[in-house]
């Protein structure tokens, strides 16, 4: 990271943020307890948890297979966060891919959902397994092979009807769990 006089206060905010997550990272991971159709292989093991806020974004499209309309997911826009008190530090981005950006500059994109669960809260966007599709291999994100998204609060399109080309912009909350191969 190079930062001029005039950026020194932001890039030091963000090489303090970015310690904070290399720290939590390398402290030993618990495995989420989730459901079996969503658990990680056993090649893999926990090295970061992230905490993302944000919308689940939707637009309204005709069904393909008949008759009406129907809200379809077009992208995720969060914030990640070290933790989930709302006072933590930002820590990367979560975006259309499905794609993680850490403040340094690590990605992870995933290769779609390999796996999905419902929620136990019948309100909330389910719960995922993502392998990997592309990735850094140094850096926060580097060298992670899966996510999972856990505890996930809101983030349902609505359930009524909609206009063709409407958009909703839609509030959730979710743990990010990245594995690495052991």
């Amino acid at each position: 990271m190079t930062c001029s006089w005039t950026e020194v206060g932001s890039c030091l905010g963000a090489a303090m943020s970015m310690l904070l997550v290399a720290g939590c990272a390398s402290a030993p991971l618990a495995r989420p307890s989730v459901p079996p159709a969503i658990e990680a292989p056993d090649t893999v093991t926990p090295a970061l948890r992230l905490y993302a806020r944000g919308t689940q974004n939707y637009t309204c499209t005709v069904k393909p297979d008949g008759p009406g309309t129907e809200w379809k997911l077009t992208a995720p826009e969060a914030n990640l966060y070290a933790s989930p008190d709302v006072s933590a530090p930002l820590v990367g981005t979560h975006g259309a891919g499905p794609s993680w950006l850490a403040s340094d500059g690590s990605h992870f994109v995933g290769n779609g959902a390999m796996a999905k669960k419902a929620s136990p809260d019948p309100t909330a966007i389910p719960w995922l397994l993502v392998p990997k599709k592309e990735g850094d291999a140094t850096g926060v994100l580097g060298g992670m092979d899966y996510v999972q998204r856990v505890d996930t609060v809101g983030g349902q399109p609505p359930a009524t009807g909609c206009d063709v080309g409407a958009t909703v912009k839609i509030s959730y909350s979710a743990t990010y769990v990245f594995y690495r191969p052991r």
